[in-house]
């Protein structure tokens, strides 16, 4: 190892699992941390996938945001195998870091700032990792297979650092937000969002049950429909426009727009449905009430304002789970958050 960098330097958090929703999940322990610093703010390393740039843009609680440049899409990454450890310590090394947390159990981030001279090192501490870290709390070997909120969680516990947020909450720019919410102001309410995008097939409950959805809440009095995905649920559209007659004007699609675009209205909506992904997390996390399709995955339980709808038998299958979820389900679902609202 080369000698140790100045004292005076940055505060790291490395958070390297890569999605939207990972990023989410650990938002009220980077906070946490960040108000744990004398400057009340710190360096995000992680992976590009997580959007982590947009997600931060306008959050004081993070001074930057560093890639870590991992394999992926079948294509190797700057930072992989032991190669990629020098240079990622050559990366954290040219920060001038003062301090490092590894939100993680893997060895080659710990390793990574170990070489890169970073004088205080923090991390879970499991299997090789310890060897590569000089400052405790350590969590229990038994704890690797735990979820990630779970481990960043306790691992703030063991080491006294208050954590004054419970549930992951998105830090966003009012004036843009301001901005967003204006340009749609004259859209009849309420406002619902369609999270219609999904990460594997079998997270995906299909454009016909979602148009057949946007017909029945039309029918029941909703009144804009805002459609959140990317390029490949624009397949999505033909069906659900036509379910909701010949006004453009009910409808507002995302499939082009920028992640920080739609941060900046998001937050306006009444509700959000759609599928285990990354906007039910964002949804959530900008206070927005959401219901969550869980008919293939383990429900969410990060967050009050999610509630996780299941398969008739509340047992999610990969197989054929999100098809058994039916559209009557979902509208139950609505008419029982809409009569808890006006309650």
């Amino acid at each position: 190892m080369a000698d140790v960098v100045a004292a005076d330097g940055k505060v790291a958090i490395i958070q390297p699992l890569p999605g939207v929703g990972d990023m989410v999940w650990h938002l009220p322990h980077i906070h946490a941390l960040a108000e744990a610093q004398p400057e009340g703010a710190v360096a995000v390393i992680t992976k590009p996938r997580s959007r982590a740039d947009q997600l931060f843009a306008a959050d004081p609680a993070v001074s930057e945001v560093i890639w870590l440049d991992r394999a992926q899409d079948g294509n190797g990454g700057a930072h992989d195998g032991v190669l990629g450890v020098l240079r990622l310590a050559r990366l954290l090394r040219s920060q001038h870091f003062r301090r490092v947390y590894v939100l993680h159990h893997s060895w080659r981030y710990a390793c990574a700032a170990w070489l890169a001279g970073i004088p205080e090192r923090f991390g879970y501490g499991m299997g090789r990792q310890r060897r590569f870290l000089n400052r405790v709390p350590f969590l229990p070997e038994a704890m690797r297979r735990d979820h990630p909120l779970d481990l960043a969680t306790a691992w703030l516990k063991a080491a006294g650092i208050a954590q004054p947020e419970q549930e992951p909450l998105l830090r966003l720019d009012p004036a843009a937000v301001a901005q967003a919410q204006a340009a749609y102001a004259d859209r009849p309410r309420p406002w619902i969002a369609l999270g219609l995008g999904s990460s594997e097939p079998y997270k995906q409950w299909g454009a016909e049950r979602y148009a057949a959805l946007a017909a029945a809440l039309s029918e029941a009095g909703w009144g804009t429909f805002f459609l959140l995905g990317g390029p490949d649920e624009k397949p999505f559209l033909p069906a659900i426009r036509a379910a909701l007659g010949d006004d453009p004007g009910r409808l507002v699609q995302s499939f082009d727009m920028k992640m920080g675009e739609i941060l900046a209205f998001l937050g306006a909506m009444d509700l959000y449905v759609g599928n285990d992904t990354s906007f039910l997390n964002l949804a959530a996390a900008s206070g927005v009430p959401a219901i969550g399709l869980f008919g293939a995955t383990p429900p969410l339980t990060h967050s009050t304002a999610i509630t996780a709808l299941l398969p008739p038998d509340g047992v999610p299958d990969k197989a054929d789970g999100m098809m058994r979820i039916t559209v009557e389900a979902v509208m139950e679902a609505v008419a029982a958050h809409k009569a808890k609202s006006n309650g």
